[in-house]
């Protein structure tokens, strides 16, 4: 049974267009869905401010109005619905042309008037009787219909893919055939044809998680690590302040699982500044004191050296790994590893490098561990044979969803903060504009010598988003501010030593404003950077909120936020409303779980865990308990199910981690 892409017929085009996704078989196409639908509705149904999608002929266009530059704007006329439809398209550079006579869809947004501002045009036409719109993720200059016309060649083939849902599975909760459920979600023909498919495939999804999840839960054996309790007691009396007691009991959690004779497999979670970096230093210590080595992986090499800075403070001797230090040194640390003599070694990705050999590996602790992959760690926890796992998040999951999202795992939180840290005092402007919060920022600068974060979602423009961009902000504020303050840009695409070098600036005080994206939610710790300003608020998780607004709590100044969104949604309105109420990040968590669920704990439906596309372990806890249970039955029974997908797709996901990372 095939399934691989070469008997649909595709055009060199979309053969290019798929590799460039990395989809490569016809089960990794039709499981790759659209992320939203637009509404096809009649004018009547429209509201200001809202999305619009409709189908007619042009009648005519007006003469293109240019705005400045190469930006302008054309507008044109539509019969559809028996009226005439009012259209602006904005363009820049590329001049659309908009002929009589021609059929059209538009996407865009209603104005006050009842007119239509456009998002986007095509002259691909809706299929007749459609109500729904799906679109797909697409890169940058890629047609909007180039997955349309691919769904439309590969959902024929659906019934040629095994199914991993059970017959008998299907028969007992209504679930439709799996190419029935694969047509409902991608060519939907109402909303009830699309709520029954994405109930069928969230239930696959669900099934083949708990298989996945069931099927690799039990722990590897290992000798207990042996050490001396009290010379870690010696070493906490010598610290310059006193654990608090959320964070001896995380530090007795991790020191018992360490003495136990299956491998340590826990995540420390607790709020940004809660001691979780003191916490893990005394794990690194007792693991050095029981003979064996330890790691600490971070995602930045300025993370890293800072927490090889605070190792150094607490006189436990550590060394460094980074890609930018010299041979010289890299080849010495590296040396010491393998011969057992450097014992703690702090660094980034390059740890994961196959030239990095350890003599005995006995601890990995993965800081931020989110922002790894699960193939990364396991590349590092694969250089020792009994090494116990030790995850690090300053993004709190409420424990009801922790085993959901992270399978077999221990858990202990951090939920106190030191004492004499303050709440950041946080402030929601319902603006587009940092306008409201100026005077106050320029007031912290100058008078109080504060340094400021300012947050954006998006790096550049993007008309169909329409979200603030950091490099239009820092390009505004250069205009304003230039002449006043130093402003540094700072964004993911920047290569990694450009990256490093802005922070380092921004950390020793040159810069004193950082336009950023949430690069900075995982950066260095910036005491006098104790202002924030977040734009478009409305689209971040409150989680990732608490979490970036927790950068600006480290110094002596009372830290301050403030939060700027345009939304008139009222569910948003009342999330920003509960950011200016609660600082408790596990209160905070839950809310988000039960309002957007657990794709937006961790900031973006990609980086959530596990890689649910459809389902939300969040809003369908019901249907993850019933996978659950039906996974432990397909377990129990694997003499009925030998040659089932299923086990097949679980054994897939367990070499793959596709569902625990």
């Amino acid at each position: 049974m095939s399934t691989d892409l070469d008997h649909l017929k595709l055009s060199p085009s979309q053969k290019t267009f798929l590799a460039k996704r990395n989809i490569k078989t016809l089960d990794q196409l039709l499981h790759t869905y659209p992320y939203r639908y637009s509404k096809v509705e009649p004018p009547s149904e429209w509201k200001e401010g809202e999305e619009v999608l409709f189908c007619g002929r042009i009648e005519r266009s007006e003469k293109a109005h240019m705005v400045s530059g190469q930006k302008g704007v054309i507008r044109f006329f539509v019969s559809a619905w028996d009226r005439t439809i009012d259209v602006s398209v904005f363009f820049q550079g590329y001049y659309p042309q908009f002929p009589p006579g021609k059929d059209i869809t538009v996407c865009g947004t209603c104005t006050a008037s009842g007119k239509v501002r456009a998002t986007w045009t095509s002259f691909q036409t809706l299929d007749e009787g459609v109500v729904l719109y799906p679109h797909y993720s697409l890169p940058a200059k890629t047609r909007r219909d180039t997955m349309l016309r691919i769904m439309k060649k590969a959902l024929p083939h659906a019934g040629e893919l095994e199914d991993r849902v059970p017959a008998r599975l299907r028969r007992k909760y209504h679930l439709p055939s799996l190419k029935q459920a694969l047509a409902l979600v991608h060519h939907p023909a109402n909303e009830a044809e699309l709520a029954a498919g994405v109930r069928a495939m969230k239930y696959e999804e669900f099934l083949s998680f708990h298989c996945a999840r069931l099927a690799q839960s039990q722990r590897q054996s290992k000798t207990p690590r042996m050490f001396d309790r009290s010379l870690i007691d010696e070493k906490i009396a010598t610290l310059p302040y006193t654990l608090t007691a959320d964070q001896q009991g995380a530090l007795e959690d991790i020191l018992d699982d360490m003495n136990k004779d299956t491998v340590m497999y826990r995540l420390v979670q607790g709020d940004v500044g809660c001691g979780k970096t003191a916490v893990t230093a005394m794990a690194l210590y007792a693991c050095a004191l029981s003979g064996k080595q330890a790691t600490l992986l971070a995602p930045t090499e300025l993370l890293a050296r800072q927490h090889a800075k605070t190792l150094e403070g607490f006189g436990i001797e550590a060394s460094l790994l980074c890609a930018s230090m010299p041979k010289k040194e890299k080849n010495k640390v590296l040396k010491g590893l393998k011969e057992g003599s450097v014992q703690i070694v702090v660094g980034t990705h390059s740890l994961f490098q196959s030239g990095v050999e350890f003599d005995r590996l006995g601890l990995v602790a993965a800081d931020e561990q989110h922002r790894f992959g699960v193939l990364q760690r396991r590349a590092l926890i694969e250089k020792g044979s009994e090494a116990d796992v030790l995850l690090l998040s300053a993004t709190p999951i409420p424990r009801t969803a922790a085993h959901f999202l992270y399978g077999d795992i221990d858990l202990s939180s951090i939920r106190t903060q030191p004492p004499g840290r303050q709440p950041v005092k946080t402030k929601a402007y319902f603006s587009s504009s940092m306008k409201p919060a100026l005077p106050r920022i320029i007031e912290g600068i100058e008078q109080e010598g504060r340094q400021v974060y300012v947050v954006c979602p998006a790096i550049e423009d993007n008309e169909e988003t329409a979200l603030h961009s950091a490099q239009s902000i820092f390009e505004g504020m250069q205009q304003v501010l230039g002449s006043r303050f130093s402003i540094d840009l700072l964004h993911g695409r920047m290569k990694p030593a450009q990256k490093e070098e802005i922070m380092a600036r921004f950390a020793s005080g040159q810069t004193q404003i950082l336009v950023s994206t949430t690069v900075i939610e995982v950066g260095i710790d910036v005491s006098n950077a104790t202002m924030m300003v977040i734009y478009d608020a409305h689209r971040f998780g409150l989680s990732t909120l608490h979490q970036l607004r927790g950068r600006c709590a480290r110094g002596k100044l009372q830290g301050e936020c403030y939060l700027l969104s345009s939304s008139k949604n009222p569910e948003a309105r009342y999330r920003l409303g509960k950011m200016e109420q609660i600082q408790d990040g596990f209160e905070l968590a839950r809310l988000d779980l039960e309002l957007r669920g657990p794709g937006d704990l961790l900031g973006t439906r990609q980086s959530g865990l596990p890689a649910f596309i459809l389902g939300d372990a969040g809003k369908d806890l019901a249907m993850m308990d019933c996978c659950a249970n039906d996974a432990r039955e397909i377990l129990d029974h694997p003499e009925d199910l030998d040659n089932h997908a299923m086990l097949k797709a679980v054994r897939q996901a367990i070499e793959q981690s596709v569902y625990l990372d």
